[in-house]
């Protein structure tokens, strides 16, 4: 409702130049200068009213003036004399004088205005305050608390000695400037917005830091043709947990169906990502292309096969043509989406120019042709056909070669709505069978990144129909926006950071803004195929399966949602009986963890007492007037005692009532003991009375615990009535009856305050001198003779009550799993290693726990080791070091536990030597590599820390076999990222290898050893993805041959990778070189000749696709499972 100067990003002026004045009434020039239009919007009116104020001191503490309409809506100037809230400032408001009753909730109006305050006799005389606001019904004022202050009205406004009120008179001007709202959200503040409602189209929920992936997912979902292709994926029998196209088929029902915004929980989890995974952002063109490289498979052999190459795949040819002889070399490849050079690049039209540019290979640069020799050529590359949907990357991240990193290229780059791609194809007959406007694109989406190379914000421009309007879906939120904001706003550029410096603050965040948000990435699609492209799907489009499972969702969530209505008006009562209390053999009376303890009752809130008190007198089956219930509270020291018994006085009191007057606010159920008489209770005076009032005869309800050390058992007695002015020793001939002792048996008594504090009570003490209270409890034992003692110690029991307790509160239950079913046994018939469920003490220590557990598996204790459980997700985590000091409790919380976790877990695993030898050890693994980088074997070698790294080939030559024509010589290396790490000597220490190092082995090629004599013929090659800062593979070597061309070489590096013919394809290869960069080789350049220097290095580019990729300091690489 109310803004101040202060905040008001508009101009505010309190005083015009000095050097001329001009009148509240000079329209044009008041308009001109204080209501300018602003750029890019559309005004339907601008008028003016004056509201003369004849006697200021006669106005009510809030006033409005005449109505007035401008734009075919009703104003009114709003003041309030003598402040609002700020009682020494004039408050000045424009309102809406639009009937409240009649509005319509969606009505709204834009409106940029100038509220003034002049002198009544000369106008010159005038201070105002400028703001443009929405109007809506919730928000129908807007303007300034701190208009003006309130003391200096009557006096002088400036040097000429007038002030803004005289004699009690003054005027209110209200310059008001309507603008047109093409879009429906200028100046939206965006509160209760409902983009279905608005728009027709929801959004995606952002998990974190998906907004790059909802970008995309809602440019393919506008992409019909795709769309339609995923639901032909038959998913009928699959999970969307662990499917990708059941969960894309929800997504993409529920963004067409769905009134609100659509999560994608699901569909990451069908990727195989943890939350961790959903808060890193990640390249858009490297997720696109893992996620369609993952739906082609899901595809084949189903009616969706081919949809994504009919669609995305183009034809590129990749040519040398030689100037002076016939011979060319043009092989075609495919492409799904084209990386256009943003930098040096005005237009999208500079870019495929740039793409396609031909490079004259001359002078030392000549091209080798086969059977010509070095000959004049011309190299480059033109496209033979492009899809129906074209996908262009522009390069807004490069690699700088001289800081090591990746940058963002801000520069301006200009795409246009429609562009005839003609001339990059190349001639022939599928050029000519297009026709002459087969290759026009018009813009379907314009997906946009805002902030830099480390941080920022993804959303998506779209056009989802052929002759609609534009929307911006920005995650959750879509609304329409106009050209302007498709096309200007995100060509980048702006501003230098140099200039930045000097503007204003409000002018510095628009343009710092404006710099860094651009386009990334642009979708056209081929005005000859829109109309198949986006052709709408219909009902029978949709698998059946699919609406029916979601319509089953709904109707579970519809029905959770009338269970939570449901417990508005219900809450449940536990109710805990003597039988309950009997069967728990331990702490408290009952076991509030355990479900089936006592009965649980749903009780309706609006009942009384009394209507419930029938219900559960039929749920036992006793007469009402034989039943007492008491309520049971949880004490400070955590433990659940009975407090008070409820009264008839509150048997017409509500079931609420009772719950607030006698429960524990803390607690969402109500819990009850229910209390039945002595059978030897009689009537009294000829009426029946079961029950006696505690406060009678200082009477009190206690309960009784018995403890046998000889079979370690805690049992409940039951109940008894004592006075607390009674000795305890008046109860010990109640206790040796109930347990059927002699008459003279000693026992001994224990207070059970909490499980830790078991205090001994004395018999000639009284029960109130005991601070013994209603609802306590007493446990007693035999007195043991010195004969019985020893006989329980001897057999290790617990001999005393306390100890018991102390047991009972340490103890645990454990669970141990087996870490793996490996190096158990090596015959067919051995049984696969078991999980055990083991009850033990915390303050057992890690022999003890070895020692149980080895009676389990029938073998040496000191032949087990333990692993930690990881407190997130319970896995195994780390070995336990063998300690005879160290405890149970120690070996199980080895970290933070998080809530709600399963902590009680350890790993074991049996060992063929013991722990004591096995931990002067370390544990190595090293990765065998075969003939193939592809064949990886890893094996495990135990070794002295002492030892050195000629043990390690040692031990591993054991365990492999050396190819027979090899070159007998080994070599062994670690690799960190995708680099080399360090080549390992024979003398090198164990001990200094890094805990997480990937070790590598490898039998040298045999040419690569005949060459390490002269390493200038030796290149190094390393695996990237995107860019050479995202490594990931086994790097390796391969030998300079000479006159060789490359299309040889790479027939060497296949067979040294293992890779198939097809994944082998779309490798792409670049020369790393510190002092030129990157440069593509091509199949027929000779690297030979290239004149390569020792710090060059052969990069391969290729989807990573184990998921381990690296990219220093932004992100680890994209990966989808499932």
């Amino acid at each position: 409702m109310e803004i101040t100067p202060e905040n008001n990003n508009s101009p505010v002026e309190e005083k015009p130049p000095v050097d001329e004045h001009h009148s509240v009434d000079d329209v044009e020039w008041m308009t001109r200068k204080h209501l300018p239009m602003i750029a890019d919007l559309e005004e339907s009116a601008c008028e003016v009213f004056q509201w003369t104020i004849p006697d200021w001191g006669a106005l009510d503490k809030r006033v409005t003036g005449p109505e007035f309409e401008i734009g075919g809506y009703k104003w009114r100037i709003l003041v309030y004399p003598q402040g609002n809230n700020v009682n020494d400032q004039v408050a000045v408001y424009l309102d809406s004088a639009e009937p409240r009753d009649k509005l319509d909730p969606n009505w709204h109006a834009c409106a940029q205005f100038a509220l003034m305050m002049s002198n009544p006799n000369d106008p010159t005389v005038y201070m105002f305050n400028v703001a443009t606001h929405r109007f809506t019904a919730e928000e129908n004022d807007w303007g300034f608390t701190r208009f003006y202050d309130l003391r200096k009205l009557e006096q002088p406004f400036d040097h000429r000695g007038v002030p803004l009120m005289e004699n009690g008179q003054t005027v209110i001007t209200a310059y008001v400037r309507i603008y047109k709202d093409p879009t429906g959200v200028l100046w939206h503040n965006f509160n209760n917005y409902d983009s279905k409602a608005m728009t027709g189209y929801v959004g995606l929920k952002n998990q974190g830091a998906t907004c790059y992936m909802n970008s995309l997912l809602q440019s393919l979902f506008f992409t019909n043709y795709f769309r339609k292709a995923v639901f032909d994926i038959p998913t009928e029998d699959d999970e969307p947990s662990s499917s990708i196209a059941l969960a894309l088929q929800r997504v993409f029902y529920q963004l067409a169906t769905s009134s609100n915004s659509v999560g994608t929980t699901e569909l990451t989890r069908s990727f195989g990502w943890n939350s961790l995974d959903s808060f890193m952002q990640h390249d858009v063109q490297e997720f696109n292309r893992v996620l369609q490289d993952n739906l082609e498979g899901k595809m084949k052999r189903t009616e969706a096969e081919g949809a994504i190459q009919r669609l995305f795949v183009g034809k590129i040819k990749s040519y040398i043509k030689c100037i002076n002889v016939d011979y060319e070399s043009s092989p075609v490849e495919n492409f799904y989406d084209v990386q256009l050079n943003v930098k040096g690049c005005k237009t999208l039209r500079d870019s495929f120019a740039t793409y396609v540019a031909v490079e004259t290979l001359d002078g030392e640069n000549k091209y080798q042709a086969e059977g010509y020799g070095l000959q004049d050529a011309r190299k480059g590359v033109i496209f033979e056909s492009m899809p129906p949907v074209l996908h262009l990357q522009l390069k807004r991240y490069e690699y700088d070669m001289e800081r090591d990193a990746m940058v963002k290229i801000n520069d301006r780059h200009e795409f246009p709505l429609e562009i005839d791609l003609a001339e990059f194809i190349s001639e022939g007959e599928e050029k000519d069978k297009a026709g002459p406007d087969g290759f026009v694109y018009s813009l379907h989406g314009v997906l946009v990144h805002s902030g830099d190379l480390h941080s920022g914000h993804y959303f998506a421009l779209l056009k989802p129909e052929r002759d609609g309007n534009w929307y911006r879906f920005d995650d959750d939120r879509v609304t329409q926006v106009t050209l302007k904001e498709v096309l200007d706003e995100n060509y980048g550029g702006g501003e230098s950071l140099e200039n930045l410096a000097n503007m204003p603050l409000a002018m510095r965040q628009l343009n710092r803004h404006k710099r860094f948000t651009n386009a990334y990435m642009l979708v056209y699609i081929r005005n000859n195929s829109m109309d198949e492209v986006l052709k709408p799907l219909t009902k029978d489009d949709i698998p059946q399966h699919l609406q029916r499972r979601l319509d089953d969702e709904r109707a579970a969530l519809e029905n959770r949602r009338k269970e939570r209505d449901e417990s508005l008006l219900y809450f449940n009562c536990r109710v805990i009986s003597d039988a309950d209390f009997k069967a728990h053999g331990g702490v408290d009376l009952y076991n509030p963890a355990l479900p089936t303890a006592g009965k649980t009752l749903k009780v309706r809130r609006q009942d009384t007492f009394a209507t419930f008190r029938q219900v559960v007198a039929e749920s036992y089956g006793v007469p009402e007037e034989q039943l007492r219930l008491w309520t049971l509270v949880k004490r400070q020291n955590d433990t659940f005692r009975t407090d008070v018994a409820i009264p008839d006085s509150d048997l017409k009191s509500t079931m609420e009532h009772i719950k607030e007057k006698h429960g524990t606010r803390t607690q969402p159920d109500l819990k009850l003991y229910i209390e039945f008489p002595d059978k030897t209770t009689k009537a009294v005076n000829g009426k029946a009375s079961w029950f006696q009032s505690d406060n009678q005869n200082d009477e009190m309800m206690i309960f009784i615990k018995y403890y046998d050390p000889f079979t370690s058992t805690l049992e409940g007695v039951g109940s008894l009535r004592v006075f607390k002015h009674a000795k305890v020793s008046d109860i010990l001939g109640q206790l040796t009856e109930k347990k059927g002792f002699p008459a003279n048996t000693p026992l001994k008594l224990f207070e059970e305050i909490k499980p830790t504090m078991i205090e001994p009570m004395k018999m000639k003490s009284t029960f109130a001198q005991s601070e013994i209270q209603g609802g306590d409890i007493i446990v007693f034992q035999k007195d043991l003779t010195p004969k019985e003692l020893g006989e329980i110690q001897q057999q290790n029991l617990r001999a005393l009550i306390p100890q018991h307790y102390d047991y009972i509160f340490n103890r645990v239950m454990v669970e141990f799993k087996p870490k793996s079913e490996q190096d158990y046994s090596n015959t067919a018939t051995a049984a696969s290693p078991q999980t055990y469920s083991i009850e033990l003490s915390k303050k057992s220590t890690y022999d003890e726990v070895a020692a149980k557990l080895a009676e389990k598996l029938e073998t040496d204790p000191l032949h087990i080791q333990f692993t930690a459980a990881s407190p997130q997700n319970g896995a195994p985590k780390s070995a336990i070091k063998r300690s005879t000091n160290m405890l149970l409790y120690e070996m199980l919380t080895s970290g933070y536990v998080h809530p709600g976790s399963a902590p009680n877990i350890l790993y074991y695993e049996k060992l063929s030597i013991s722990i004591v030898e096995l931990e002067s050890k370390r544990l190595i693994k090293v990765t065998w590599l075969g003939p193939t980088l592809k064949d990886e074997t890893t094996h495990e070698l135990l070794l002295l820390k002492t030892g050195v790294m000629s043990e390690v080939v040692d031990a591993m030559l054991t365990k492999i076999t050396l190819a027979p024509v090899g070159s007998q010589r080994l070599r062994t290396f670690s690799v960190a990222n995708g680099k080399l790490i360090k080549e390992y000597g024979p003398t090198d220490l164990v001990s200094l290898i890094p805990v997480m190092t990937n070790l590598y082995l490898e039998e040298i090629p045999v040419d690569e050893y005949e060459q390490l004599q002269d390493p200038a013929l030796l290149l190094k090659c390393f695996h990237f993805q995107g860019d050479v800062g995202r490594m990931h593979g086994i790097p390796f070597n391969i030998v300079l041959k000479e006159g060789e061309p490359f299309s040889e070489t790479k027939t060497r590096i296949r067979a040294r990778l293992g890779m198939n013919d097809k994944d082998f394809a779309k490798v792409k290869f670049v020369l790393s070189s510190p002092s030129e960069g990157l440069t593509a080789v091509d199949d027929d350049d000779v690297l030979s000749e290239k004149h390569v220097s020792p710090n060059d290095q052969l990069g391969l580019d290729y989807v990573d696709k184990s998921g381990r990729s690296y990219r220093a300091g932004v992100e680890k690489a994209i990966f989808i499972k499932g």
